[in-house]
């Protein structure tokens, strides 16, 4: 049964190129019949139709300002559509927003009562809850602070605490694991996932495919100027990914003549990473990393990877100068920028020699201990002490391991020896 219909939803904003565009101008503008100002009109949804059933989780993804937020805002009837028809059925539950719903001059104890009394919670029903949201936010010491003098991080915990306790129908979820430490987000996933267990609706928006793959069923896919992609989660993280890491418009465009079969597969190269992964460089360029992908064992570039499944690594390179030697360094980090590993040739007893203009060399990780999520990686060029470096690229490039046939909590495997 569907709870969720969105019937050709169509929400456009305006765009105003001249800032001063004040209400006295629009006043003006308005009595004398001139029109003084440029505007540009930004479609965020065009023609949008899905529908959510009860008791599903749905991803929403996609590029910054592609409307994912605004699809949530649309179903919590904040904002309402330009076009179209959307129909909801049920109680709603939304963290949208860091802070939404709070009075910034209130405490925190004051705000619980007031956003849950804008979820629709009596003042009853929240005394006997209070505890229980404190104690999940873990702001015990904090609670008659003003929260305008709260971080980010503590904002969050207090409005997601206060959000999934009014134990909804439907829960909306904006970039939650957004802010916080890695402990909380793996509470608000935990807590996501025993609402999907008790047959919640929820819908999901996040940046971290990992976190999407893990929960969602299936994902809602919108791409830039509104056109919308529903299909399998896999699938449409895969497309998602290719999106992001397409080395040009010109391999997207070549990627949409393939069949539907084709992009189901997630053989695609890894080039420099988008914007989103906040990488540098270093280095004097007497050697420079010209191309960085990964591939699996028969040679296929692939970013998607299961526990336990090897990852080959190829880094291109060209000589700038009369460098005779060299040493190829490598690190992984977590998504929340803990360095796993740092490792390079020389460790193995190997130096690169004898180059060439252009080069290329290729290793293969042993991957036994990695776990499911999403891992940056660095690579470099450095001289054979370790002390000049050529060129190094921190973390401009990233892999996903998916679960495969080793599950598990955390980010790594142990393996264990069990006695009684």
């Amino acid at each position: 049964m569907a709870v969720i219909e969105f019937k050709n939803v169509s929400k456009h904003f305006n765009i105003y190129k001249n800032k001063s565009y004040s209400l006295k101008e629009k006043f003006l503008n308005k009595v004398l019949h001139r029109n003084r100002t440029e505007v540009t009109q930004f479609n965020v949804l065009k023609n949008a139709s899905f529908t959510v059933n009860k008791g599903e989780t749905v991803g929403i993804i996609g590029e910054n300002g592609t409307g994912k937020s605004t699809s949530l805002k649309l179903v919590a009837n904040i904002i309402r559509p330009n076009s179209g028809e959307i129909f909801v059925k049920g109680k709603i539950s939304s963290l949208l927003e860091v802070g939404v719903g709070f009075q910034p001059d209130m405490t925190g104890r004051e705000n619980v009562y007031l956003y849950g009394s804008i979820l629709g919670l009596s003042k009853k029903e929240i005394d006997k809850r209070y505890d229980e949201i404190v104690k999940f936010a873990e702001l015990e010491n904090f609670m008659d602070t003003p929260v305008k003098n709260y971080s980010s991080g503590m904002y969050m915990r207090l409005g997601f605490s206060v959000a999934v306790t009014v134990d909804p129908d439907i829960l909306l979820v904006d970039e939650v694991l957004a802010v916080g430490d890695a402990n909380f987000q793996k509470k608000c996933l935990k807590k996501i996932e025993s609402f999907k267990e008790q047959g919640k609706t929820i819908l999901f928006v996040s940046h971290d495919m990992s976190s999407v793959r893990r929960i969602c069923d299936r994902c809602i896919f919108i791409k830039r100027g509104g056109e919308v992609i529903e299909g399998p989660t896999d699938r449409m993280v895969g497309l998602y990914m290719k999106l992001l890491y397409a080395k040009s418009e010109d391999k997207i465009n070549k990627d949409k003549s393939k069949s539907e079969n084709e992009l189901t597969d997630f053989d695609f190269t890894l080039h420099e990473a988008p914007e989103f992964i906040e990488g540098n460089r270093e280095g004097n360029k007497k050697l420079e990393v010209t191309k960085v992908y990964f591939s699996d064992n028969a040679g296929r570039p692939r970013n998607f990877f299961g526990t336990e499944e090897n990852i080959k690594v190829n880094v291109e390179f060209k000589r700038n100068s009369d460098v005779k030697s060299a040493v190829v360094a490598f690190e992984i980090f977590t998504q929340e920028g803990f360095k796993l590993i740092y490792h390079d040739c020389k460790q193995d007893g190997m130096l690169i020699t004898d180059m060439k203009d252009t080069n290329m060399i290729s290793f293969s990780l042993q991957n036994e201990l990695l776990l499911k999520s999403t891992y940056y990686f660095s690579v470099g060029l450095l001289d054979e002490d370790l002390k000049e470096v050529y060129d190094f690229r921190h973390k401009h490039y990233c892999f996903t391991i998916h679960e495969g046939d080793v599950k598990g909590d955390g980010q790594v495997k142990i393996n264990c020896e069990w006695m009684l």
